[in-house]
């Protein structure tokens, strides 16, 4: 068995190793620490076995709200065949995620993607009046409640009174690589606290300009035995609709600083979750 990696052109490397072994695990963690984000080719793994290598990147929070599949075949998979804009796990609440992992394990040959900007590139490149402006600046962000907010952008007015709302730095500090990153994000971020509205949908505007530019944007499609993971600070992930009869099955694995399983569960429509977890 042999351990080799290459860099990716917006950022992260791709790795080559077989992840059913454990000898370049302290390799795997030692990247994932200094880039964020890494790709693997050609695995074929368990759940159990991805969340070993998982567990070994950050600890596993044991829920179908961070444990499972994003499918549109499975009964027991999330999301279906819908756009989903770009997004941070979770960013709504107090402990976004840590990272995420994907593994194709039933996809046809690159016929589906997910798109990747890079957060930790888009602050670099702001000009430096751009983000002396930003520097103190937090973020409201809100839990896509609405079925437009999944594929766009969830807005105050008329968000349900008992759903989440969780502020953060618009620069904060990427807990995996510890280096500042720009988060806001398409789908969550509602507005600049204490900022005036046109203001605040100014300098979204044109932070997302910097954020989701083609350059910055790298777009995986899928192949059986591919295993993607990521930054959930550092990286936003995003994807297009299914085409009906495309199937797309990927295997999650994610990690998460919280152990309280309830921090994850805003008020879902009904429609919106697996048969077996909605209720009556």
């Amino acid at each position: 068995m042999s351990f080799s990696y290459t860099e990716l052109p917006v950022g992260g490397v791709e790795v080559s190793v077989d992840l059913r072994e454990s000898t370049y695990d302290d390799e795997v963690v030692e990247l994932f620490q200094k880039h964020g984000f890494l790709l693997f080719r050609d695995q074929n793994l368990t759940l159990e076995q991805q969340r070993r290598i998982i567990g070994k990147l950050g600890p596993i929070l044991d829920d179908w709200t961070t444990v499972g599949y994003v499918s549109n075949t499975r009964v027991d998979g999330m999301l279906g065949d819908i756009d989903v804009s770009f997004h941070s796990d979770f960013i709504y609440t107090e402990s976004p995620l840590l990272g995420i992992s994907l593994h194709a394990i039933d996809v046809q040959y690159e016929a589906t993607w997910t798109k990747f900007a890079n957060g930790l590139a888009a602050l670099k490149a702001l000009p430096d009046d751009l983000r002396r402006r930003i520097a103190e600046l937090e973020s409201v962000n809100l839990y896509g409640y609405s079925s437009e907010a999944i594929n766009g952008r969830q807005r105050l007015e008329g968000y349900p009174e008992d759903a989440p709302v969780a502020n953060h730095p618009v620069i904060a500090t990427d807990p995996i690589t510890n280096l500042p990153v720009l988060y806001v994000t398409q789908q969550n971020t509602a507005a600049l606290k204490g900022v005036e509205e046109s203001e605040s949908e100014e300098l979204l505007a044109e932070l997302y300009g910097y954020l989701y530019a083609p350059s910055n944007i790298y777009q995986h499609r899928w192949r059986n035995g591919d295993m993607v993971v990521w930054s959930n600070h550092a990286f936003q992930h995003a994807r297009g609709g299914l085409t009906p009869g495309v199937t797309r099955t990927l295997q999650r694995v994610t990690i998460t600083e919280c152990q309280d399983s309830n921090m994850y569960r805003p008020p879902v429509p009904a429609d919106r979750l697996p048969p077996q977890l909605r209720t009556a």
